[in-house]
């Protein structure tokens, strides 16, 4: 394995709360060994796919998230989420902007008015997650990426889009 890998990891566990102690319970290892693996960056990839299995993620979306880079992420504030949901077409419209979609794009895949594009983009700038330009142009007011709370008020819609793609393999 390589050191992106890792790196990808460390945030995914930061995110979710866990530290490298409640990993090794998790897995039914010591807490040496999560540490060295760790620190080697190194492990079969059977090993890979238990931490993933132990910290409750898809090994898919950590090799994925290993191009975003190791930077701090970003948060949205827990009254945000709240917001959001309650709207679960909001918010994946601003998931879809923060995975680099235009607008255009957006509403051509689902099969949206520039009327109701606009709506969107509108209620996201008064929660102060775009800035809107002209037309139907929007810029982000938050890096990617974006740091999710997944025991907070969005954990419904995690848990469902979970299900959904592992019952789609």
């Amino acid at each position: 394995m390589n050191g992106p890998i890792f790196e990808a990891l460390k945030r995914t566990l930061k995110a979710k709360g866990l530290t490298y102690r409640a990993l090794a319970e998790r897995m039914g290892v010591s807490e040496p060994t999560v540490k060295r693996i760790f620190h080697e960056r190194n492990c079969k990839l059977d090993r890979l796919i238990q931490i993933c299995a132990a910290a409750d993620v898809e090994l898919e979306n950590v090799l994925g998230s290993m191009n975003r880079g190791p930077g701090p992420a970003n948060h949205v504030a827990p009254e945000i989420e709240r917001k959001l949901a309650a709207r679960p077409a909001l918010l994946f419209v601003f998931i879809m902007l923060s995975e680099k979609f235009t607008p255009e794009g957006i509403m051509r895949s689902q099969g949206l008015s520039e009327a109701s594009m606009f709506l969107y983009l509108r209620d996201l700038e008064e929660l102060g997650l775009v800035a809107l330009g002209r037309g139907l142009s929007a810029r982000l007011l938050v890096e990617t990426p974006i740091q999710w709370d997944f025991e907070g008020p969005l954990r419904p819609h995690f848990e469902t889009t979970n299900k959904i793609l592992s019952a789609g393999r």
